[in-house]
């Protein structure tokens, strides 16, 4: 464990239990519906997580991001797809750039668990390069028209409102996108989820958008919506990598566990050097990530630069997770393979980490340019 403050000690602590006491009994019927249950998310506002982050002048905690860290990483150590309902945009851009009326309306809601939102951004020809969107929103009668297909928007299916970005200036390219709050049960919305590999327990959708949004459904400042974005960049991708830590520490205590618990030829497995060599490099991996995820959140806290760190971390613990996750399936061996035992969830999970979030290329891309190697 990490050298934390008794204040994080007692927060992990408090996290831990509600995710063992609320997470992991609705762990396979979620998985096995592939339906996320947003009783979760009244549960955790009822505890205070929900808001552990948020200003006090909105009922929250006030806590740094490190918090919100552990929070991420204890609930996806028992079931990363559900404890991504714990991430949101939503949660960290309005409360920055909102109007009152739209903080009233839809964050603090989402802080009471009783709004959903999703991240629109993402287009069937624009992830990586997200100026190749061809979303747009044009103004009509007193408001926006607003006409765009969205890929792989997590939340999407089961959300009151999506964030959705889009161009309302296409020639200024850059300074040309806008983000708007869009109600999810508009006219003009279909929304159809989408089947996936891993983290079944948290629907994904595209999202086709051919609707009529008020004047209000604006965020800030039209033009702005790049600006807005690359905002909330740095803690998106930090908490993306206490999710992944989250997942790899997970398949490293199954691992562990079922390794003392195996015998083969008269005695545990975890007593052959194989096995102790690939325990340790899992170790080593889960140590890194822990650091690199504390430090990157560490200094997020402190109003450091930290463009740097949140990619590294987000590099390591995604590769991690990864990496952790196939060894762990190596040393269970057969019964890992079976739906019985989480390791195959952890395994499927782990897959999606270094392809979302910005690419562990595009990643390692940003590192190198702010690090001056290119």
């Amino acid at each position: 464990m990490l050298l934390e403050t008794e204040q994080e000690i007692a927060f992990r602590e408090t996290c831990r239990r509600f995710a063992e006491r609320e997470i992991r009994p609705l762990v396979d019927g979620a998985e096995q519906s592939g339906k996320f249950p947003k009783v979760l998310l009244e549960k955790a506002a009822a505890a205070g997580l929900l808001a552990i982050t948020a200003a006090e002048e909105h009922g929250g905690a006030g806590a740094g991001l490190i918090y919100q860290c552990i929070l991420v990483e204890e609930s996806a150590r028992v079931c990363a797809g559900l404890g991504t309902g714990f991430i949101s945009l939503g949660n960290r851009l309005l409360p920055r750039v909102g109007t009152a009326a739209q903080i009233e309306r839809y964050y603090l809601p989402l802080l009471r668990g009783e709004k959903t939102a999703a991240f629109a951004m993402t287009e069937p020809d624009a992830g990586s390069d997200v100026l190749a969107m061809r979303g747009t929103a044009e103004r009509s009668n007193g408001g926006w028209r607003i006409r765009a297909s969205k890929m792989y928007i997590t939340g999407a299916p089961f959300s009151d409102y999506m964030l959705v970005v889009v161009y309302t200036d296409k020639k200024a390219r850059r300074g040309g996108l806008s983000v708007f709050l869009v109600d999810s049960d508009l006219p003009g919305i279909e929304i159809r989820k989408l089947d996936k590999l891993g983290h079944r327990s948290m629907e994904t959708g595209a999202v086709f958008f051919d609707c009529e949004a008020p004047d209000q459904a604006l965020i800030g400042e039209p033009g702005r919506g790049m600006d807005y974005v690359m905002s909330v960049l740095e803690d998106g991708r930090i908490l993306h990598a206490a999710r992944s830590l989250g997942v790899a520490r997970a398949a490293l205590e199954d691992a562990e566990s079922y390794a003392r618990l195996r015998t083969t030829f008269g005695k545990s497995i975890n007593q052959y050097q194989a096995i102790q060599h690939k325990l340790a490099h899992m170790l080593i991996e889960v140590s890194n990530a822990q650091l690199q995820v504390r430090q990157a959140a560490l200094k997020f806290d402190a109003g450091l630069p930290c463009q740097l760190d949140a990619s590294v971390a987000k590099v390591v613990a995604s590769e991690a997770a990864v990496s952790v996750t196939d060894q762990a399936m190596r040393i269970v061996a057969g019964a890992g393979y079976l739906n019985e035992l989480p390791i195959q969830r952890y395994f499927r999970d782990a897959r999606l980490y270094p392809i979302t979030e910005g690419t562990t290329e595009i990643q390692l891309r940003n590192i190198a340019r702010i690090a001056g190697f290119a």
